[in-house]
């Protein structure tokens, strides 16, 4: 396998500026100020903002294959009208409706926008990364996740932490994977380890509260790329993302241990599917 694969997510975080490194740091600050057992009262919620079903179907319902041709045919503020805009208030309505059911307080980062400080879309992933981490134990994923690349940046970064490859001796692993630059800053060991613990422990439900195994989701996302694949959209991102998701438990020294016997015939099933989805030029 072509090893840049395994590198856009650390060459996104290079391409920020110092100004977002430096406003990413002062947002995290607020977060932060929320203090005590944040994890048990604290979900984060992915969902589709620039991408998901809903791109894809106006893309098809313009005859377009790309955003930029969007822009074209349709004008500047089509992608934002079309596709963003309906987004950001399913996701906020979803979140709080989901919050009272589940009586959790729920960060939804569509109510975040940091358009006046012209923030790019590597700096608000680096951003919802951190916030995921160190704030969430529950982690819901709106339905078509599998559609939206953020959503499987965030369900990857999930099951990093849930395969404890996040640990002493391999932090640097996810520093570099995820541009985790000064993570878990000033800790003494001890209480480093107890937020190492608390990572682990984060779990993955879909919108109606069932589990996301690392089995089930490759599954979702190999069967959304093929679906994308068929309608003559580039998936490549998509394969990109479902490659590091299949390779994770081989990061981990407890696979095939209890919880972590995932390479069950479905996780088998959908890895070899994604092999023949991945180009002539990007194979091993």
């Amino acid at each position: 396998m072509d090893p840049n694969l395994l590198n856009d997510v650390t060459e996104s975080y290079a391409r920020l500026t110092e100004t977002e490194l430096t406003n990413i740091g002062i947002v995290l600050g607020a977060y932060r100020s929320f203090r005590g057992n944040r994890r048990d009262h604290i979900g984060y919620i992915s969902m589709p903002i620039t991408t998901g079903r809903r791109y894809f179907e106006v893309l098809t319902a313009h005859g377009v294959r790309t955003s930029q041709e969007l822009e074209i045919k349709c004008g500047p503020t089509a992608l934002f009208e079309e596709v963003i805009k309906p987004n950001i208030q399913e996701g906020i309505e979803f979140a709080d409706q989901f919050g009272q059911r589940e009586n959790l307080l729920y960060i939804a980062p569509s109510v975040f926008e940091a358009k006046r400080w012209r923030w790019s879309q590597d700096a608000y992933m680096s951003l919802w990364y951190r916030v995921l981490g160190e704030m969430a134990g529950k982690h819901v994923l709106m339905d078509d996740w599998e559609y939206s690349v953020g959503g499987l940046k965030e369900y990857m970064f999930s099951m990093f932490m849930q395969w404890r490859c996040i640990r002493p001796f391999t932090e640097q692993m996810a520093v570099q994977e995820f541009g985790l630059k000064n993570l878990l800053p000033d800790m003494s060991p001890m209480r480093r380890m107890e937020e190492y613990q608390a990572m682990w422990s984060i779990r993955t439900f879909d919108a109606s509260g069932n589990e996301i195994r690392i089995d089930q989701g490759l599954t979702r996302i190999v069967a959304a790329i093929q679906d994308l694949t068929a309608r003559g959209f580039d998936s490549k991102e998509m394969i990109n993302i479902a490659w590091k998701i299949m390779l994770t438990p081989m990061l981990s020294p407890y696979v095939g241990k209890g919880p972590y016997d995932a390479i069950t015939e479905t996780y088998s099933k959908a890895s070899d599917t994604l092999k023949t989805l991945v180009p002539p030029a990007q194979e091993s």
